[in-house]
């Protein structure tokens, strides 16, 4: 019988920066709660104007920084790249310094996922309630037709805690 372990935060830190260093791994994977490598496919072009409309308007609405693919350290989940993160300044400020592959966020304030077609919805469910037990504050879902819902620990809402309004073109969701 195949028995899997989950990882403690420290191992799953060790692993992601011993694989940093790996340079026959390509560039998107994540890591399981067991320390599984999870290869990811690359974004669709459409899904790359997504993420980067996301990042420009939660930067020009909130201030701080937004950034795509992110590692984000949960504590259920094992490492996840989020399509798009957002932190204050401040936050972001005392990650400088770190050597690379050491840089994982514990809890970004916001994470962003923009489906895609390969999707599965379990999949989508178990990264939200893992960036949302390690203390995020707020998840938000950009379905394929381009809804938008926020994700807060008391469940799924249609308007941002934060204050977020998200206008993206519908063009892009044709």
């Amino acid at each position: 019988m195949l028995t899997e372990t989950t990882l403690t935060g420290a191992e799953l830190l060790d692993l992601w920066q011993q694989l940093a260093q790996d340079e026959s791994l390509p560039e998107r994977y994540e890591l399981t709660e067991n320390g599984e490598l999870v290869m990811s496919p690359s974004p669709t072009n459409r899904q790359q104007i997504v993420c980067s409309e996301i990042a420009f308007q939660l930067r020009s609405q909130l201030g701080g920084k937004a950034v795509t693919e992110a590692a984000v350290l949960t504590r259920t989940a094992g490492v996840r790249k989020p399509d798009v993160v957002w932190m204050p300044s401040a936050r972001w400020a005392a990650l400088s310094g770190q050597p690379e592959g050491a840089d994982i966020l514990s809890a970004p304030d916001l994470a962003v996922e923009v489906l895609s077609p390969r999707n599965r919805r379990a999949e989508i469910a178990h990264k939200v309630a893992a960036y949302l037990a390690s203390g995020t504050t707020e998840v938000v879902v950009v379905a394929l037709d381009g809804a938008v819902v926020f994700h807060h620990a008391d469940g799924a809402h249609a308007e941002s805690v934060l204050g977020v309004r998200l206008d993206l073109p519908s063009d892009l969701f044709a």
